[in-house]
């Protein structure tokens, strides 16, 4: 059988309509280091924080794609496409995790984003 066409066929894909993108632009992902000393003893504490803005992290289990299916908690090598359905600028902000990614919009815009969510698995 033709290579292409299994390659085609073997990817799962998920349609999400009308999904609301209410995060911004301005969180920014910040790395932490922090010292903590107790009567235990001395520990260093890796932190991973969002500081300013709104962040919307999007959790694959949290979906319904367009036929009322829940995706899975975790795809194998996700992709997210956006599909906009109105004027506001709207995109995926960092890397798409086994679990969940991250979406903004523009800050300055007045209003919600509006798109359609394409979440391939890239096996």
């Amino acid at each position: 059988m033709n290579v292409t066409l299994d390659y085609l066929k073997s990817n799962r894909k998920w349609l999400v309509r009308d999904f609301q993108v209410w995060g911004d632009d301005g969180a920014v992902e910040a790395d932490i280091l922090a010292t903590e000393n107790d009567i235990s003893g001395s520990k260093v504490v890796y932190l991973r924080e969002f500081s300013g803005g709104l962040a919307q992290v999007v959790h694959f289990d949290d979906l319904t794609d367009h036929r009322g299916n829940p995706l899975p908690s975790t795809l194998d090598n996700p992709e997210v496409i956006l599909i906009p359905k109105n004027g506001i600028i709207s995109f995926v902000q960092g890397i798409v995790g086994p679990s969940a990614f991250r979406i903004a919009r523009e800050r300055l815009e007045p209003a919600y984003g509006l798109v359609d969510l394409l979440i391939l698995e890239m096996c």
